[in-house]
């Protein structure tokens, strides 16, 4: 049942067909097929240049923030050092202010306790004289009289320091 014929005509027609397809279906498809790669790898290119693209901006990103971090910083140091200095400044003047009001109320004070005092005491002296004058007027002489003056104004100095 093997037949030469028919076998030599299945061979020829086969490679007939073969050809026809080689030629209309293989090479447009082979084509579609290489175009098709070619896409593919311009594509896969493009993602590997845009991911390096990206990751390069990336860094640039990271490195201005951590720039920006740095500055933000410094900035923040510097108010706090330019704060504490300010907060010392106003401390010592107020200081001082207070020392200064504290010495000015004290000699007030002393000016005020003095002047009362010589107030007091003329008081004293001017009525301890009227008094005196009206007691004494017939009996004491002007010398004995001057003398116990200043005898009541010793003792009246004595009694108020």
């Amino acid at each position: 049942m093997f037949e030469l014929g028919t076998f030599v005509v299945s061979i020829v027609t086969f490679l007939i067909l073969f050809l026809i397809i080689r030629k209309v279906g293989f090479e447009p498809l082979n084509n579609m097929l290489e175009k098709r790669r070619q896409y593919v790898m311009n594509e896969l290119s493009e993602a590997e240049r845009a991911r390096k693209m990206s990751e390069s901006q990336l860094n640039e990103q990271k490195a201005i923030l951590e720039d920006a971090k740095r500055q933000v910083k410094e900035m923040l140091d510097t108010a706090r050092v330019r704060a504490d200095d300010q907060a010392r400044e106003i401390l010592l003047q107020a200081q001082e202010e207070a020392q200064r009001l504290l010495e000015s109320s004290r000699q007030l004070i002393e000016r005020e306790r003095a002047e009362a005092m010589n107030a007091v005491l003329a008081s004293v002296a001017s009525l301890t004289v009227q008094l005196s004058e009206g007691l004494l007027r017939h009996h004491v002489t002007e010398t004995e009289h001057q003398s116990m003056m200043d005898e009541a104004q010793q003792r009246l100095g004595e009694l108020v320091c």
